[in-house]
Protein backbone atom coordinates (compact mmCIF):
# COMPACT_ATOMS: atom_id res chain seq x y z
CA UNK A 1 0.00 0.00 0.00
CA UNK A 2 1.43 3.34 -1.51
CA UNK A 3 1.45 5.97 1.11
CA UNK A 4 -0.52 9.08 -0.71
CA UNK A 5 1.66 12.45 -0.58
CA UNK A 6 -1.33 14.24 1.19
CA UNK A 7 -0.53 11.57 4.09
CA UNK A 8 3.34 11.94 4.07
CA UNK A 9 2.62 16.47 4.04
CA UNK A 10 0.46 15.71 6.52
CA UNK A 11 2.19 14.15 8.85
CA UNK A 12 5.98 15.86 7.97
CA UNK A 13 3.86 19.11 8.69
CA UNK A 14 2.95 17.80 12.27
CA UNK A 15 6.98 17.30 13.08
CA UNK A 16 7.35 20.83 12.00
CA UNK A 17 5.17 22.25 14.12
CA UNK A 18 6.05 20.21 17.11
CA UNK A 19 7.90 21.32 19.79
CA UNK A 20 8.55 18.45 22.98
CA UNK A 21 8.73 15.10 21.41
CA UNK A 22 8.69 11.53 22.30
CA UNK A 23 10.26 8.66 20.12
CA UNK A 24 9.69 5.24 21.25
CA UNK A 25 9.44 1.60 18.95
CA UNK A 26 8.30 -2.29 20.31
CA UNK A 27 9.71 -3.93 22.76
CA UNK A 28 13.06 -6.28 22.10
CA UNK A 29 13.68 -3.53 19.80
CA UNK A 30 15.61 -4.22 16.72
CA UNK A 31 18.34 -2.62 14.43
CA UNK A 32 15.26 -1.03 11.96
CA UNK A 33 13.46 0.44 15.14
CA UNK A 34 16.79 1.60 16.91
CA UNK A 35 17.88 3.15 13.88
CA UNK A 36 15.14 5.20 12.50
CA UNK A 37 14.84 6.26 16.34
CA UNK A 38 18.26 7.68 15.78
CA UNK A 39 18.29 9.15 12.99
CA UNK A 40 14.68 11.22 13.68
CA UNK A 41 15.83 12.26 16.92
CA UNK A 42 19.03 14.04 15.63
CA UNK A 43 17.05 15.42 12.50
CA UNK A 44 14.53 16.33 15.11
CA UNK A 45 17.32 18.00 17.61
CA UNK A 46 19.27 19.79 14.70
CA UNK A 47 15.63 21.77 13.67
CA UNK A 48 15.89 22.96 17.98
CA UNK A 49 13.09 20.82 18.71
CA UNK A 50 13.78 19.05 22.36
CA UNK A 51 13.06 15.08 21.52
CA UNK A 52 13.98 12.07 23.68
CA UNK A 53 13.81 8.34 22.68
CA UNK A 54 12.28 6.58 25.74
CA UNK A 55 11.96 2.70 25.26
CA UNK A 56 10.81 -0.47 27.35
CA UNK A 57 13.88 -2.42 26.90
CA UNK A 58 17.21 -1.95 26.49
CA UNK A 59 18.98 -1.39 23.21
CA UNK A 60 20.74 -4.36 21.96
CA UNK A 61 24.63 -4.31 22.39
CA UNK A 62 25.13 -5.23 19.08
CA UNK A 63 23.44 -2.07 18.13
CA UNK A 64 25.32 0.04 20.94
CA UNK A 65 28.03 1.12 17.96
CA UNK A 66 25.12 3.44 16.39
CA UNK A 67 24.66 4.99 20.05
CA UNK A 68 26.77 8.95 19.59
CA UNK A 69 26.18 8.54 23.40
CA UNK A 70 24.59 5.97 26.41
CA UNK A 71 21.68 8.57 27.08
CA UNK A 72 20.70 8.67 23.11
CA UNK A 73 17.81 6.00 24.07
CA UNK A 74 16.60 5.60 27.19
CA UNK A 75 15.04 2.63 29.09
CA UNK A 76 11.76 3.99 30.65
CA UNK A 77 11.47 4.30 34.75
CA UNK A 78 8.38 6.48 35.40
CA UNK A 79 9.99 8.79 38.13
CA UNK A 80 12.70 10.08 35.71
CA UNK A 81 10.50 10.05 32.84
CA UNK A 82 6.86 10.56 33.31
CA UNK A 83 6.82 14.34 34.06
CA UNK A 84 8.55 15.12 30.25
CA UNK A 85 6.05 12.04 28.45
CA UNK A 86 2.97 13.99 30.20
CA UNK A 87 4.22 17.49 28.58
CA UNK A 88 5.32 15.93 24.92
CA UNK A 89 3.21 17.54 22.07
CA UNK A 90 3.87 14.50 20.09
CA UNK A 91 4.36 11.00 20.29
CA UNK A 92 6.24 9.39 17.08
CA UNK A 93 5.88 5.34 17.07
CA UNK A 94 8.43 3.74 14.49
CA UNK A 95 8.41 0.28 13.26
CA UNK A 96 5.17 -1.13 15.11
CA UNK A 97 1.70 -0.49 14.78
CA UNK A 98 -0.04 -1.97 17.89
CA UNK A 99 0.48 -0.50 20.74
CA UNK A 100 0.14 -3.41 23.10
CA UNK A 101 3.91 -4.06 22.28
CA UNK A 102 5.00 -0.75 23.48
CA UNK A 103 5.31 -2.66 26.93
CA UNK A 104 5.08 -0.48 29.83
CA UNK A 105 5.13 2.19 27.89
CA UNK A 106 1.20 1.13 26.65
CA UNK A 107 -0.56 2.65 29.19
CA UNK A 108 1.52 6.16 28.92
CA UNK A 109 1.11 6.00 24.96
CA UNK A 110 -2.81 5.61 25.40
CA UNK A 111 -3.23 8.56 28.10
CA UNK A 112 -1.69 11.01 25.78
CA UNK A 113 -3.17 13.93 24.45
CA UNK A 114 -0.02 14.52 22.15
CA UNK A 115 -0.44 14.20 18.01
CA UNK A 116 0.71 10.32 17.65
CA UNK A 117 2.45 9.61 14.58
CA UNK A 118 3.06 6.04 13.38
CA UNK A 119 5.45 4.67 10.74
CA UNK A 120 5.42 1.29 10.03
CA UNK A 121 5.98 -1.40 7.36
CA UNK A 122 4.14 -3.97 8.77
CA UNK A 123 0.28 -4.90 8.18
CA UNK A 124 -1.02 -4.50 11.83
CA UNK A 125 -1.86 -0.83 12.58
CA UNK A 126 -4.25 0.07 15.87
CA UNK A 127 -7.07 2.92 15.65
CA UNK A 128 -5.68 6.27 18.01
CA UNK A 129 -3.31 7.52 15.67
CA UNK A 130 -3.40 11.08 13.79
CA UNK A 131 -1.21 10.25 11.44
CA UNK A 132 -0.52 6.59 9.41
CA UNK A 133 2.75 6.40 7.36
CA UNK A 134 2.53 2.52 6.33
CA UNK A 135 3.56 0.81 3.26
CA UNK A 136 3.32 -3.51 3.97
CA UNK A 137 5.37 -3.66 0.42
CA UNK A 138 8.82 -1.48 1.47
CA UNK A 139 11.19 -3.81 3.19
CA UNK A 140 11.78 -0.92 6.17
CA UNK A 141 9.96 1.53 8.47
CA UNK A 142 13.90 3.11 7.13
CA UNK A 143 12.68 3.48 3.92
CA UNK A 144 9.20 5.35 5.40
CA UNK A 145 11.12 7.67 7.35
CA UNK A 146 13.21 8.62 4.53
CA UNK A 147 10.28 9.80 2.52
CA UNK A 148 9.04 11.50 5.71
CA UNK A 149 12.79 13.27 6.38
CA UNK A 150 12.70 14.37 2.67
CA UNK A 151 9.14 16.01 2.83
CA UNK A 152 10.56 17.96 6.23
CA UNK A 153 13.19 19.54 4.13
CA UNK A 154 15.47 17.59 6.37
CA UNK A 155 19.48 18.00 4.49
CA UNK A 156 20.64 14.74 5.90
CA UNK A 157 24.19 14.16 7.28
CA UNK A 158 26.21 11.39 8.00
CA UNK A 159 24.88 11.40 11.80
CA UNK A 160 21.45 10.82 10.51
CA UNK A 161 22.21 8.53 7.44
CA UNK A 162 24.12 6.18 9.01
CA UNK A 163 21.90 4.62 11.64
CA UNK A 164 18.93 5.12 8.80
CA UNK A 165 21.23 3.23 6.50
CA UNK A 166 21.74 0.41 9.33
CA UNK A 167 17.81 0.22 9.90
CA UNK A 168 17.47 -0.14 6.27
CA UNK A 169 20.32 -2.95 5.49
CA UNK A 170 18.63 -4.97 8.60
CA UNK A 171 15.40 -5.52 7.83
CA UNK A 172 15.93 -5.85 4.46
CA UNK A 173 18.23 -8.98 5.26
CA UNK A 174 21.48 -6.63 3.88
CA UNK A 175 19.48 -6.06 0.60
CA UNK A 176 18.65 -9.28 -0.15
CA UNK A 177 14.96 -9.88 0.35
CA UNK A 178 12.53 -9.57 -2.12
CA UNK A 179 10.92 -6.23 -1.15
CA UNK A 180 14.29 -4.68 -2.30
CA UNK A 181 13.37 -2.43 -4.70
CA UNK A 182 15.05 -0.48 -7.06
CA UNK A 183 14.05 2.70 -4.69
CA UNK A 184 15.58 1.09 -1.74
CA UNK A 185 19.00 1.29 -3.66
CA UNK A 186 18.48 4.99 -4.59
CA UNK A 187 17.60 5.58 -0.74
CA UNK A 188 21.27 3.47 0.15
CA UNK A 189 22.95 5.82 -2.29
CA UNK A 190 21.70 9.11 -0.86
CA UNK A 191 22.27 7.79 2.18
CA UNK A 192 25.98 7.02 1.23
CA UNK A 193 26.37 10.61 -0.79
CA UNK A 194 25.41 11.90 2.86
CA UNK A 195 27.79 10.17 5.03
CA UNK A 196 27.17 6.82 6.08
CA UNK A 197 29.65 4.25 5.42
CA UNK A 198 28.65 0.86 4.19
CA UNK A 199 31.52 -0.76 5.30
CA UNK A 200 32.26 0.39 9.05
CA UNK A 201 28.19 -0.36 9.47
CA UNK A 202 28.89 -3.52 8.55
CA UNK A 203 31.99 -4.39 10.52
CA UNK A 204 29.73 -2.73 13.62
CA UNK A 205 26.60 -5.38 13.31
CA UNK A 206 28.84 -8.58 12.39
CA UNK A 207 32.09 -8.46 13.40
CA UNK A 208 31.83 -7.47 16.98
CA UNK A 209 31.22 -10.43 18.86
CA UNK A 210 31.79 -12.14 22.17
CA UNK A 211 34.11 -15.60 21.67
CA UNK A 212 31.46 -17.17 23.82
CA UNK A 213 28.77 -16.25 21.39
CA UNK A 214 30.70 -17.78 19.07
CA UNK A 215 30.89 -21.12 21.35
CA UNK A 216 27.63 -21.15 21.67
CA UNK A 217 26.78 -20.58 18.17
CA UNK A 218 28.58 -24.06 17.57
CA UNK A 219 27.11 -25.92 20.11
CA UNK A 220 23.73 -24.66 18.66
CA UNK A 221 24.87 -25.59 15.51
CA UNK A 222 26.07 -29.21 16.61
CA UNK A 223 22.78 -29.65 18.36
CA UNK A 224 20.75 -28.90 15.07
CA UNK A 225 18.27 -31.39 14.19
CA UNK A 226 15.52 -32.08 11.15
CA UNK A 227 12.25 -32.92 11.60
CA UNK A 228 10.71 -36.14 9.79
CA UNK A 229 9.77 -34.25 6.64
CA UNK A 230 13.44 -32.82 6.27
CA UNK A 231 12.11 -29.19 6.16
CA UNK A 232 12.25 -28.06 8.94
CA UNK A 233 15.66 -27.47 11.24
CA UNK A 234 15.52 -26.98 14.75
CA UNK A 235 17.86 -26.49 17.42
CA UNK A 236 17.51 -24.94 21.27
CA UNK A 237 19.55 -22.97 24.10
CA UNK A 238 19.52 -24.36 27.51
CA UNK A 239 19.07 -21.82 30.25
CA UNK A 240 22.50 -23.89 31.40
CA UNK A 241 23.88 -22.91 28.06
CA UNK A 242 22.66 -19.08 28.96
CA UNK A 243 24.45 -19.54 31.92
CA UNK A 244 28.16 -21.28 30.77
CA UNK A 245 28.40 -18.49 27.79
CA UNK A 246 27.35 -15.79 30.13
CA UNK A 247 24.58 -14.98 26.93
CA UNK A 248 21.62 -12.30 27.85
CA UNK A 249 18.54 -14.10 26.45
CA UNK A 250 18.20 -10.65 24.60
CA UNK A 251 20.93 -10.61 23.04
CA UNK A 252 21.03 -14.00 21.29
CA UNK A 253 23.35 -14.50 18.55
CA UNK A 254 21.74 -15.02 14.53
CA UNK A 255 22.64 -18.32 14.31
CA UNK A 256 18.68 -19.39 13.38
CA UNK A 257 19.71 -18.16 10.30
CA UNK A 258 22.37 -20.91 9.26
CA UNK A 259 20.09 -24.15 8.58
CA UNK A 260 18.52 -22.24 5.69
CA UNK A 261 21.24 -22.90 4.12
CA UNK A 262 20.29 -26.71 4.05
CA UNK A 263 19.05 -27.13 0.49
CA UNK A 264 15.93 -28.57 1.33
CA UNK A 265 15.39 -26.99 4.77
CA UNK A 266 12.33 -24.25 4.30
CA UNK A 267 11.82 -23.47 7.95
CA UNK A 268 14.33 -22.81 10.88
CA UNK A 269 13.75 -22.22 14.69
CA UNK A 270 15.80 -21.80 18.03
CA UNK A 271 14.23 -22.23 20.85
CA UNK A 272 15.63 -20.45 23.74
CA UNK A 273 14.62 -21.00 27.60
CA UNK A 274 14.82 -17.88 28.92
CA UNK A 275 13.22 -18.41 32.11
CA UNK A 276 11.72 -21.79 34.12
CA UNK A 277 8.76 -22.71 31.88
CA UNK A 278 9.29 -19.44 29.44
CA UNK A 279 10.89 -20.27 25.89
CA UNK A 280 11.55 -17.83 23.36
CA UNK A 281 11.11 -18.94 19.87
CA UNK A 282 12.70 -17.23 16.50
CA UNK A 283 11.81 -18.35 13.26
CA UNK A 284 13.04 -18.02 9.78
CA UNK A 285 11.82 -18.94 6.14
CA UNK A 286 12.90 -19.29 3.12
CA UNK A 287 10.06 -18.09 1.37
CA UNK A 288 7.86 -21.12 1.18
CA UNK A 289 5.68 -20.16 4.03
CA UNK A 290 4.82 -16.54 5.65
CA UNK A 291 6.61 -17.62 8.90
CA UNK A 292 5.30 -14.56 10.67
CA UNK A 293 1.87 -16.37 9.96
CA UNK A 294 3.36 -18.78 12.53
CA UNK A 295 4.34 -16.38 15.07
CA UNK A 296 0.42 -14.71 14.58
CA UNK A 297 -0.86 -17.93 15.72
CA UNK A 298 1.30 -18.31 19.38
CA UNK A 299 0.72 -13.86 19.71
CA UNK A 300 3.81 -12.84 17.60
CA UNK A 301 4.81 -11.20 14.80
CA UNK A 302 7.58 -10.35 12.60
CA UNK A 303 7.98 -10.57 8.67
CA UNK A 304 7.37 -13.02 5.93
CA UNK A 305 10.87 -14.40 6.10
CA UNK A 306 11.85 -13.52 9.80
CA UNK A 307 9.45 -13.62 12.96
CA UNK A 308 9.66 -14.25 16.88
CA UNK A 309 7.16 -14.94 19.29
CA UNK A 310 7.28 -16.57 23.47
CA UNK A 311 5.23 -19.31 24.52
CA UNK A 312 4.90 -20.53 28.35
CA UNK A 313 5.50 -23.79 29.18
CA UNK A 314 8.09 -26.88 29.17
CA UNK A 315 11.02 -26.26 26.41
CA UNK A 316 10.17 -29.71 25.48
CA UNK A 317 6.42 -29.12 25.38
CA UNK A 318 6.54 -25.51 23.80
CA UNK A 319 8.46 -27.49 20.68
CA UNK A 320 6.41 -29.89 20.18
CA UNK A 321 3.40 -27.31 19.93
CA UNK A 322 5.38 -25.13 17.70
CA UNK A 323 6.76 -28.19 15.63
CA UNK A 324 3.37 -29.47 15.03
CA UNK A 325 2.22 -26.02 14.12
CA UNK A 326 5.01 -25.31 11.65
CA UNK A 327 4.48 -28.59 10.01
CA UNK A 328 0.33 -27.67 9.22
CA UNK A 329 1.87 -24.29 8.02
CA UNK A 330 4.09 -25.96 5.66
CA UNK A 331 1.59 -28.35 4.15
CA UNK A 332 -0.77 -25.54 3.50
CA UNK A 333 0.73 -22.33 2.59
CA UNK A 334 1.49 -21.43 -0.87
CA UNK A 335 5.01 -20.37 -1.74
CA UNK A 336 6.05 -16.86 -1.42
CA UNK A 337 9.15 -16.14 -3.08
CA UNK A 338 11.49 -14.66 -0.59
CA UNK A 339 9.24 -11.83 0.75
CA UNK A 340 11.22 -9.90 3.36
Amino acid sequence: MKIPKDSLDSAAAALLAARRLWLTTHVKSDGDGIGCELSLLRALRSMGKEARVINDTLVPKALGFLLASPDEIQVYDPPAHDGFLEKVDTVVVLDVGLTYRLGRLEPVFSRSRAVKVCLDHHSECDHGFDHVLSDTGMGSTGEILYRLLRAMGVELDASMASPLFAAISIDSGSFAFERCTPETFHVAARLVEAGAEPYAIHRGLNWQRRLDEVKLEGEVIQNLRLDPTGRIAYSEVSRDMLRRYQIDPMEMPTVVNIPLSVAAVEIALLFVEVEPCMVSVSARSKGQVAINDLAQRFGGGGHPLAAGFSLSGPLEEVKARVLGEARRLLRGTARLCGQG
